[in-house]
């Protein structure tokens, strides 16, 4: 057998739901206007709710039900089939009217939302109309023609054709608005309630307690329709409701609190993850949360198929829920993980910034050591260059004595600062001694060397060793480059100035050069860089005192000295 012509047919009937819907109202009409007391039109109700079950909204068509699902809804066709009344009738008219008008909300266009309003009046109609006057021979449509309502509706019902419903791009589960369909639900009971109860109990016909309770019920929605959204005076209760559901279980401001708590009491970003999740389990709607970051993961509580995942770069959280969240939910719980998980950001940041800071130190000690060994190198250097000079045996001798278990004692305190790596002022010595050992390691370098220190002058030894042996070898590897230069070395009221006669720095360089690592060929880059933080870190200062050509001076002195300085 050919199933394409059933497949066509299937095709049609969801592309043209409306004709489902008109059927449908066209079965509920025979059946409200009497047609439930004969057993051979109650059938109906049959045929009517499988047209139902092919146009509701709630659950995708083209989704199959088990046998056990099968089951269930064949029985509860032949019980609703077989005690099918007045009240059960009333009862499905205000949960069609429901499910139709929490569709209106879902249609985009024009034509589409007539047609839905359409069928909600049929069904108002049907239900005023038809179904409430057979509950009791009390209540009587006279003076209006009941039998002229049973006889003309049904021609309304090809209207709905003309108003054609394609059907919804999206997923049929969520194409409806459960919240406006309670809520048109309850406001049709109260009217149709309300309207036998004022007969009842005034002692009134159908008619006026129906235009008496429409009046009021039209009263009362224009109240709560001002008080929801107001033009002026205060929010409104639209506003309320919206706090309300924006904090369910947990408002913002208390969440912020405890993650601000957790935060100043675990510095680790790992461990702060883990705390802050473990907080959620105290919302009576969760039933456990995980994370994974870092390449790490941690879990709390139980698990459920009803999940929540927020994700954001190497980061996952999760949030296990005891029943189906509602999309309200799933909004507040993902503001509720992205605050989480910016505070996890931050903390994560701090961490980071704190091990290159390490790092950095790291970097630092070992650039600060292997300039500071260079210098030695230099200076050994210096000292064999003397030492292969023709001259008298014992005044070399006497110059390798005093200057080698000096370098020995710079090489140790060097070798120190691989186990301390913090910048030390190091300890003081006479000024005089320490200026008469500078001269003698370079005595053959053609310098010039001009004053002389105080009696009693003290100096700290290793800033100065450090700082002279950078400037100097950088005015000597200059030298090489600008044959001629002439070179100057000066002690003056506690301050060193190192004096070349060549080309000046460029301004970009002279900008940058004792404040940051710069690239060089042969110095004037990082050694001066550590050299003016070392002297920063002993209270003094070493700065570029001029530079124009002809004279490029460098000058180390006391901070307090520079400050004072005009």
């Amino acid at each position: 057998m050919d199933a394409r012509p059933t497949h066509k047919l299937a095709a049609f009937l969801a592309d043209w739901s409306h004709l489902l819907l008109a059927a449908h109202l066209l079965m509920l009409h025979v059946l409200a206007f009497g047609g439930w007391q004969l057993p051979a039109v109650r059938l109906l109700w049959v045929a009517a709710l499988g047209l139902f079950l092919l146009w509701q909204p709630f659950v995708a068509g083209e989704r199959r039900i088990s046998l056990g699902q099968g089951g269930i809804l064949f029985a509860a066709v032949l019980a609703s089939t077989w005690f099918l009344g007045p009240w059960l009738l009333l009862i499905w008219c205000g949960a069609l009217a429901g499910a139709i008008g929490g569709r209106v909300l879902w249609s985009e266009r024009r034509g589409e939302r007539i047609g839905y309003l359409l069928a909600f009046g049929y069904v108002i109609g049907v239900t005023v109309f038809g179904v409430v006057p057979e509950i009791s021979p009390k209540v009587v449509l006279d003076p209006l023609p009941r039998a002229a309502f049973a006889s003309l509706m049904p021609l309304l019902l090809p209207l709905l054709l003309v108003f054609p419903a394609r059907t919804p791009q999206r997923r049929a589960g969520e194409a409806f608005d459960l919240f406006y369909g309670m809520l048109v639900f309850l406001v049709l009971a109260v009217f149709v309630l309300g309207a036998l109860a004022y007969m009842l109990v005034g002692g009134v016909g159908y008619v006026e307690a129906l235009f008496s309770t429409s009046l009021t019920m039209a009263g009362a929605l224009l109240v709560v329709a001002w008080a929801w959204n107001p033009r002026a005076g205060f929010s409104g209760i639209g506003s309320a409701v919206s706090r309300y559901l924006l904090s369910v279980g947990m408002p913002l401001e208390q969440w912020l609190v405890e993650l601000a708590a957790e935060s100043e009491r675990e510095s680790d970003p790992v461990r702060f993850l883990d705390a802050a999740m473990a907080r959620l389990l105290g919302m009576p709607w969760v039933v456990g949360s995980a994370w994974e970051a870092a390449g790490q993961t941690g879990s709390v509580g139980e698990r459920s198929i009803h999940a929540h995942v927020y994700q954001m770069a190497d980061l996952a959280l999760t949030v296990y829920f005891r029943l189906p969240p509602s999309p309200s939910m799933r909004w507040h719980v993902e503001w509720l993980l992205r605050l989480a998980a910016e505070f996890y950001e931050v903390k994560r940041q701090a961490h980071e910034l704190q091990r290159i800071g390490y790092l950095q130190a790291v970097y630092e000690t070992g650039s600060r050591v292997t300039h500071d060994v260079k210098n030695l190198l230099q200076s050994m250097q210096g000292l064999c260059y003397a030492a292969a000079q023709p001259g008298d045996p014992a005044l070399r001798a006497g110059l390798l004595g005093k200057q080698l278990p000096l370098i020995t004692e710079r090489l140790r305190a060097t070798l120190d600062k691989l186990q301390a790596p913090m910048i030390e002022r190091g300890g003081r010595e006479a000024a005089g001694e320490w200026w008469w050992r500078l001269r003698s390691r370079y005595a053959e370098r053609d310098i010039d060397w001009l004053g002389v220190p105080a009696a009693g002058e003290e100096l700290p030894a290793t800033l100065f060793d450090s700082v002279a042996e950078n400037l100097l070898q950088n005015t000597l590897a200059k030298r090489q480059r600008e044959p001629g230069l002439g070179i100057a070395v000066s002690f003056a009221d506690g301050a060193l100035t190192v004096v070349d006669g060549g080309t000046p720095l460029a301004p970009a360089l002279a900008a940058t050069v004792l404040h940051e690592p710069v690239a060089s060929e042969d110095g004037l880059g990082i050694g001066l860089y550590h050299a003016a933080r070392q002297a920063a870190a002993a209270g003094y200062l070493l700065e570029l005192a001029e530079n124009r050509s002809g004279r490029v001076a460098f000058r180390l002195s006391s901070a307090r000295t520079s400050a004072g300085a005009p």
